[in-house]
């Protein structure tokens, strides 16, 4: 079997799935299938340096300020997804045939980039047959992108917009300093459970949660608090 497989491809994007021989390193989420959203025509800190990163964040506002700077997104483009990018453009990357390598297995939608670029369908036959799986979009708004809500978290960036994707029927995730009312503490952070265990962040399925974490990650130092 490959580590990887392309899942979708569209006019600007490609979608990469890794992770199915060679277990994930990252220490936060664990075992888990990682889903990448890379943008097709360039490597992803180009894309990040011209703005072109907004065919996959969309309106995340960690991307910063759409030329590299004053980026408080965790990832670090540089790394995994520039190397999965690379990988694909030598054809390292078959397309995806059946969902079998999916079966029993956890998967992390949106390793990089907003899972919601992945057709609806597609999403919910591999949540389907997987063991569980966690996800996040900044496009909860979108009354197009409505029916994600039982699969993703609804990524808010202040007290305000966590109300209001609550009142639309979401989970939230919520990067911030403190706590609000009615949010838990991201369980990798309270006790170090990675979220290949925890599994709290898998949309509203089964009720609505509300999850946060302080800022983390290679852009935590150019987080301003909403």
């Amino acid at each position: 079997m490959s580590n990887g497989f392309i899942l979708h491809e569209d006019q600007h994007r490609v979608i990469i799935a890794t992770g199915f021989e060679t277990p994930s390193d990252n220490r936060k989420t664990g075992d888990m299938i990682q889903i990448w959203i890379l943008v097709r025509s360039v490597s992803p800190t180009e894309a990040i340096r011209t703005g072109i990163d907004r065919l996959i964040c969309g309106s995340c506002v960690h991307r910063g300020n759409g030329d590299g700077s004053g980026r408080s997104c965790y990832v670090n483009a540089g790394q995994a997804p520039l190397g999965i990018w690379r990988a694909w453009q030598t054809g390292n990357y078959p397309p995806l045939r059946s969902l079998e390598a999916f079966t029993g297995r956890k998967v992390r939608f949106g390793a990089y980039g907003d899972p919601t670029h992945l057709p609806l369908s597609l999403a919910l036959a591999i949540a389907g047959v997987s063991a569980g799986h966690t996800g996040y979009t900044h496009q909860w708004r979108k009354p197009s992108l409505q029916g994600w809500k039982t699969l993703l978290m609804a990524s808010v960036d202040s007290v305000a917009q966590l109300v209001i994707a609550r009142s639309l029927g979401w989970s939230t995730f919520r990067v911030g300093s403190e706590a609000s009312i009615g949010e838990s503490l991201c369980e990798s952070t309270r006790i170090g459970t990675p979220c290949a265990v925890c599994q709290l962040c898998a949309g509203a399925r089964n009720g609505i949660e509300n999850v946060w974490i302080p800022p983390h990650g290679k852009g935590a130092g150019h987080f301003l608090e909403a």
